[in-house]
């Protein structure tokens, strides 16, 4: 599998340039075409007036969006241009809301790019990125404002064995075998006892051997959070990327993320592609 088609989401924050930056890299290495999204969203700006002055408010919001979305649109063109001359590229703007919109375009996708190393105050765009996530079906690149250029990376890939680590090792192929590097951690829990030999690692170096990727192993042996000891070990490693599954579980029909996934979302400080 290639990225053929490479979803980004467009907004006015500091790191649309860099996810712009990254997606066009993706679509320029895989003969690909990237489709920058706008969604103006569906609620109104809160009317501080009522009567007459409600008409005006509302359209000064309209056209405060129009406007942010024209700046999207430029800032797509001019970034792959200089990212990737010659890249194709199409801005889709929708009236809706971003996640939404970005679930459902993604099924339709190869990859989806948005903001990583998400603020702890930006409940939006944490819920956007979760959204996508557990909706799109579709791995899920989070890039940084300042991410580590493309090409021969370092890659780390958090192995548990899971279906969801599963997923995201098969999804992010074409990157493993443009790395310079690749190494599976472990992390295990105090009761258990590291062995690169053992399964379910195992088992992983096998199935990337067999795909052309000699990847090394990495253990860690902890009784306490596990998404410190995986960020602790890409900045140690000095990794350029990190690939995990995002797991999540149900709650009242909705699902909701685990607490490692949330935080190897909000505090990861280089790319990091998530499968569901």
């Amino acid at each position: 599998m290639d990225y053929r088609t490479v979803l980004v989401a467009l907004g006015t924050d500091d790191g649309c340039e860099a996810r712009v930056r990254m997606a066009a890299e993706l679509a320029a290495r895989f003969g690909g075409h990237v489709v920058g999204v706008s969604a103006t969203g569906i609620r109104m700006d809160p009317l501080f007036r009522a009567g007459e002055d409600a008409a005006s408010f509302a359209e000064h919001a309209r056209r405060r969006r129009l406007a942010q979305t024209a700046a999207s649109g430029e800032l797509l063109g001019e970034t792959v241009s200089q990212t990737a001359y010659g890249t194709p590229f199409t801005h889709h703007v929708v009236e809706d809301e971003l996640g939404w919109v970005l679930a459902q375009e993604g099924r339709v996708a190869d990859i989806i790019v948005i903001g990583g190393s998400l603020p702890a105050g930006d409940s939006t765009m944490q819920r956007t990125a979760e959204y996508v996530l557990l909706n799109a079906g579709r791995p899920v690149l989070l890039v940084p404002p300042r991410p580590v250029p493309l090409h021969g990376v370092h890659m780390v890939i958090a192995w548990d064995g899971s279906r969801e680590a599963a997923r995201a090792v098969a999804d992010a192929m074409p990157l493993l075998l443009c790395a310079s590097k690749v190494t599976i951690l472990a992390v295990w829990d105090e009761k258990g006892s590291p062995d690169a030999n053992s399964e379910p690692v195992a088992g992983l170096r096998q199935y990337l051997r067999r795909h052309g990727v000699i990847a090394a192993v990495r253990t860690e042996q902890t009784s306490g959070d596990v998404a410190t000891v995986v960020l602790e070990t890409v900045s140690v490693l000095g990794a350029g990327m990190l690939v995990a599954g995002g797991y999540g579980h149900s709650r009242v029909r909705e699902l909701i993320l685990g607490g490692t996934t949330r935080t190897l979302m909000h505090a990861c400080p280089v790319p990091l592609l998530l499968s569901h």
